[in-house]
């Protein structure tokens, strides 16, 4: 949260060069330098200025009222010229201004601004991140201004990369998050359906938790201001403050009420009745006078109040308190992603996605060890319920066997409830054999729904998904046996245009009829026809070579060129081509190339005037492919 705030700083950067550029191939970047306050100098003054500018030696100035000022040269590497991005992937700054000078042409970019206390559509690439596009002549070198206002901590991890690597990176971004803040919609729900059972506060006090730390995490990412409030609301600049605090108060009055703190009195209960009286004044400064909010020195009692807090679930665990367990692991785990993510944001840890948003995993993870910890609570407190029945009970009994008078009406229950048994298993034994019944017709229907997807509803053969699967199998099987695998690809001559000439009803009757008679020649276990698309068909010859394939598909061509066809009292006749390819079972090559072996053949034989097949030699093991 506000914990990178009172982290020390170092003395000297292990890596000099603060900006990622990985992803940027052909830019080179030079050592990034800053300089703080001077925001009323323009861009000309801070460039002839060289007062005051030093090394960024670490991605984080702490908080800066009167601005900062950050340059780093560039120089493009590459023969054309070329676009990069530059990633500002802190998105709570308020206001980010960047120019780029031109040495060689001693001249200015044109100025482009963006930063939380504007609207989205205001910036010059939309995104949650703020994003600069940086163009660049061949061999151009230029430096790069930026002008930072940050009423926040000014944290800078900067990344420049190119076109691909930035679209590939928004779409990453894009789903991790939603993953996180769907798996949070679902705690929350969750926790409001047993708040709605239970009337349990403390179910209420975890979904405040919950929307809090979505609120946090939508403000911190930009993914927030992207979606909710991408018309920058006045208060919006305040936002990650607020939603900071309110990620500290609201799981500190969830512990209270959840782990019973106040039972335990001493100085448990004091100490967090005194950091409760705390955040409730953050949270009021916040909200009522926020530019006076950081004289209470949030970002230095971050850290101590996280590690009492510990102490606390820690001290009720070891006291006996069963819920405090999971709250502690819960707490460990987010401190733990907490400062890897600090680590990161001080240099001494790679800036990347997983230091970068690795509080994400933690606070996932702690939320749902918190909802395990809610639902034990719930079988904790349905064991007692039991406990106390069976006590009743027992007391019951002893009462009924003390007095004589109430053992036939003791009896006469018993009977009623046996009677009851009889009844319930007579309908548990109905309920089963209908369950039973409606359990195999599903699995009726399941193996028709599967039947009917691998199934080609015009000719009955075959579809291409069925063929896909099968082929590839086939492949592994002829390796395996040593046996070679052969493919014949068919296709009907000039079927577009007795398609064309006699209309699509009676060329749906010659595919029905060619597909007949391919199905004719395919008896063999293992052999399969298939529709492979339109006019094409496609057969699979397991255990067949090359010869013997070659006969079977003249023996095709001739029936299907012998068929009997008849539309409106006009004889028509139709004619197949074939492309026949072998597998050697010695051969690496893999099954689309056999397909593609085919399909040249196939090619081969409608360039040789068609009603013939064609044979690719064998797919030895180079995979090169000869006409026969």
């Amino acid at each position: 949260m506000l914990l990178l705030g009172a982290a020390p700083g170092r003395a000297v950067a292990e890596d000099s060069l603060m900006i990622e550029s990985r992803h940027a191939p052909g830019l080179q970047v030079g050592q990034p330098e800053y300089a703080l306050g001077r925001l009323e100098a323009g861009f000309d003054q801070a460039r002839s200025d060289d007062r005051g500018w030093q090394p960024l030696q670490v991605p984080n100035l702490l908080r800066q009222p009167a601005g900062a000022w950050l340059r780093f040269p560039v120089h493009n590497l590459q023969a054309n010229a070329s676009s990069w991005y530059l990633l500002l992937k802190w998105p709570v700054l308020d206001r980010v201004t960047l120019r780029v000078y031109y040495p060689r042409q001693d001249r200015w970019g044109e100025p482009m601004v963006a930063g939380d206390t504007l609207a989205v559509s205001q910036r010059p690439v939309v995104d949650h991140n703020l994003v600069f596009p940086l163009n660049l002549q061949p061999g151009e070198q230029a430096v790069v201004y930026l002008q930072l206002e940050a009423s926040e901590l000014m944290v800078l991890p900067l990344e420049l990369v190119d076109e691909k690597s930035f679209i590939e990176g928004k779409v990453l971004d894009t789903a991790l998050f939603s993953l996180f803040f769907g798996g949070m919609i679902v705690i929350v729900l969750y926790n409001l359906s047993l708040l709605i059972f239970t009337r349990d506060l403390s179910y209420l006090l975890y979904v405040l938790y919950l929307l809090s730390a979505m609120f946090y995490v939508g403000t911190m990412s930009g993914f927030g201001q992207l979606v909710l409030w991408p018309g920058a609301p006045p208060f919006s600049a305040r936002f990650y403050t607020l939603s900071a605090t309110l990620c500290f108060l609201t799981p500190l009055l969830f512990v209270v009420r959840f782990l019973q703190v106040r039972q335990y009195g001493g100085w448990v209960w004091h100490i967090t009745w005194v950091l409760g009286c705390y955040w409730i004044t953050v949270l009021l400064a916040v909200l009522l006078i926020p530019e006076h909010a950081h004289w209470l020195f949030m970002e230095y009692v971050a850290l101590p109040y996280c590690l009492i807090s510990l102490a606390v679930t820690l001290t009720l665990w070891a006291r006996g308190n069963v819920s405090a367990r999971l709250f502690s692991i819960a707490w460990i785990t987010l401190l733990g992603f907490t400062v890897i993510h600090l680590l990161a944001l001080w240099g001494y840890m790679p800036l990347n996605r997983l230091t970068l948003h690795g509080q994400l995993v933690g606070m996932f993870i702690e939320f749902v060890l918190l909802s395990m910890a809610l639902a034990e609570r719930i079988n904790l407190e349905r064991n007692q319920r039991i406990a106390a029945q069976q006590l009743a009970l027992e007391a019951s009994r002893s009462l009924a066997d003390e007095r004589e008078q109430h053992l036939q009406a003791k009896q006469q229950a018993l009977l009623i409830q046996q009677r009851a048994n009889e009844e319930l298993e007579t309908r548990v034994v109905a309920r089963t054999k209908a369950l039973e019944e409606v359990r195999h017709g599903l699995e009726l229907a399941n193996a028709e729904l599967l039947r009917l997807s691998s199934t080609d509803p015009l000719t009955h053969l075959a579809n291409r998904r069925q063929f896909d699967q099968l082929l590839e199998d086939e492949v592994r099987r002829g390796r395996r046996n040593g046996t070679p695998l052969t493919v014949l690809l068919g296709d009907i001559d000039h079927f577009k245009r007795v398609n064309d000439s006699y209309g699509h009803p009676f060329g749906d009757e010659c595919l029905r009829r060619v597909a007949a008679v391919l199905q004719q020649h395919c008896q063999r276990a293992g052999d399969l026809a298939a529709r492979y698309g339109g006019e094409e068909f496609v057969i699979t010859l397991p255990a067949t070579g090359g010869p013997q394939a070659v006969l079977l598909a003249e023996r095709m061509r001739r029936d299907v060129e012998r068929l009997e066809l008849d539309c409106d009292g006009e004889r028509i006749s139709l004619t197949i081509s074939f492309g026949v390819a072998t597998l050697d079972p010695q051969a690496t090559a893999a099954p689309l190339e056999l397909l593609s072996a085919a399909d040249r053949a196939l090619y081969e034989a409608k360039r040789s005037g068609r009603n013939c097949v064609v044979e690719a030699a064998d797919l030895g093991p180079d995979g090169a492919t000869v006409f026969a």
